[in-house]
């Protein structure tokens, strides 16, 4: 041990003395660190990790310093994390540090409800509320983690109030919270400063979108908290609509109150779930909306063509929808628009390719139109024709068709690529899988999928492209099929079932905040 050698091999005191005392030691760690020197074999654990790493560090013993910052990595969790970081910046390791801080910032939601940072002093606590990548669902839950270190001490945190929520973007707290909840707070009633923040949050919410970007102080977002999930709905009975979890591969069922709906669209925006076009013997004009994190239900007026078979997309606040077949007859060119903040459809210049059964997803604000048929019936031929839209100039241009026509396909979008899975051709079901690279403009092939889908049902998240529900012809999909698009490697997970029903709605939903008790109660 490099410290222990310098000492007793060098001019130092110790080298001329028989005995040498170590101040502040516990002898069983002591111990411990000699039995090292010797076999290179020591044990760390929950109980002596603290007092292994103190003595490591203090004797510049790396080895052991560094299985013992090994150790607290994979303990950190959201009980210890801020005490894991106190200690890491006391006894200079870094590592450890970043480690226990990325992880307070990621879970701050659940940090700031513990023991620990409660018991924080005012110089962490503020340092902690200032940092831009704290991940929340919203303002809302920093101005609660303020509030609630405050409460906890309030005679003697009293004089630090107005620093604590200083930090506190109030321009970013919504207009709900902020008339309903944080005006009606004691603590800032009875101090003019923090009535002050308060008002400059209200004001902030009565301008116009381009004089709100000129203030930037106060105004930069943290980083949002996300928990997505796969819903998927079908059928009329409350177990076939449900979510995916991709995290635990759970299914959880979603309460559904409306009837079936037939070759039917949905897509996800802003927390709501919209459910759009199909057909129960005629069709269906409603459109049917979930909020996800209020589990509520609700209807609005649906598309002004009620149609089936049509594809939706969302981007920047607006619904898009497209093609579709009028109960049977060809596909339509028809694209319409519907405006999330004014509640009003609208119909857009028509598609350069009249289809149906086709995909459609959003890229970086451009929306893809690719495959699909021109109709319903047998005669209606399969395409592989695409085409992109630009909401900014209102146009359509065609695309680099696909390598194989199909329909009933899946369509998503993964890291500037566009993947196709299966779906049919004039022939049958397919298993080949192609994407569109958007900055070469040209299909590719990758690994087919291990089983032919006449109707696939996929979503992404992150990565990973999750085959969840799909048909065969003459059967369903069992289980869920997993493709990494980053190994273009195909796994069957034998483990988990699919969806029961093959003509169900899919799409991706962030359901951050629906398992949590809403701050405003």
């Amino acid at each position: 041990i490099h410290f222990f050698n310098l000492m007793f091999t060098t001019n130092m005191l110790e080298s001329k003395s028989f005995e040498v005392e170590l101040k502040d030691a516990e002898p069983d760690i002591i111990e411990q660190l000699v039995e090292f020197a010797y076999t290179a074999r020591i044990s760390v654990n929950s109980n002596n990790v603290q007092s292994l790493l103190d003595a490591a560090n203090q004797y510049q013993i790396e080895p052991v310093k560094k299985m013992c910052v090994d150790f607290l990595k994979e303990q950190v969790d959201a009980s210890n994390c801020l005490g894991i970081s106190v200690l890491a910046e006391c006894l200079d390791c870094p590592e450890l540090k970043a480690t226990a801080d990325d992880f307070i910032h990621q879970h701050f939601t659940e940090v700031y409800k513990t023991d620990e940072f409660l018991q924080l002093d005012v110089k962490r606590v503020t340092h902690l509320l200032n940092q831009d990548t704290l991940t929340v669902r919203a303002e809302d839950q920093v101005y609660d983690a303020a509030v609630r270190w405050l409460k906890y001490d309030e005679p003697n945190r009293q004089p630090f109030m107005v620093d604590i929520l200083a930090k506190v973007r109030f321009p970013l707290i919504s207009k709900n919270f902020l008339s309903k909840t944080v005006q009606a707070e004691p603590l800032i009633q009875d101090n003019p400063e923090c009535l002050k923040m308060v008002i400059s949050g209200m004001r902030y919410h009565l301008l116009s979108p381009e004089d709100r970007e000129e203030l930037v102080e106060g105004t930069r977002p943290r980083r949002k908290k996300h928990d997505y999930r796969i819903a998927l709905f079908g059928g009329s009975q409350p177990q076939s609509c449900r979510y995916f979890n991709p995290k635990d591969y759970s299914w959880t069922d979603i309460r559904c109150p409306f009837e079936k709906r037939r070759d039917a669209a949905c897509v996800f925006w802003d927390n709501v779930v919209y459910i759009l076009g199909g057909s129960q013997l005629f069709p269906i004009k409603r459109m049917d909306c979930y909020n996800v994190v209020k589990d509520s239900w609700y209807s609005k007026l649906g598309p002004p063509t009620p149609r089936d078979s049509l594809a939706a997309c969302a981007a920047e606040g607006k619904i898009y929808t497209s093609g579709g077949s009028e109960v049977g007859n060809s596909a339509l060119y028809l694209f319409e628009c519907y405006d999330t903040r004014t509640e009003s459809w609208h119909t857009k210049p028509s598609m350069l390719t009249q289809r149906c059964s086709h995909g459609m997803v959003e890229a970086n604000g451009l929306i893809y139109v690719c495959g699909g048929s021109l109709g319903n019936n047998v005669s209606g031929r399969v395409l592989n024709s695409c085409e992109v839209y630009d909401p900014a100039t209102e146009t359509w241009t065609e695309l680099c068709p696909m390598i194989e026509a199909r329909k009933n396909h899946g369509l998503v979008f993964v890291k500037d690529k566009i993947f196709a899975v299966g779906g049919q051709n004039g022939l049958g079901g397919l298993d080949n899988v192609e994407y569109y690279d958007i900055k070469l403009n040209e299909w590719k092939m990758v690994s087919p999928m291990p089983w032919k889908g006449v109707t696939v049902k996929c979503a992404a998240v992150g990565s990973v492209v999750y085959v969840l529900a799909g048909f065969q012809g003459v059967g369903r999909l069992g289980h869920i099929l997993e493709y990494n698009t980053e190994t273009d490697k195909w796994v069957a997970n034998s483990k988990v079932r699919a969806f029961p029903v093959t003509s169900c709605l899919i799409c991706v939903v962030d359901t951050c905040g629906a398992n949590e008790e809403t701050l405003e109660t």
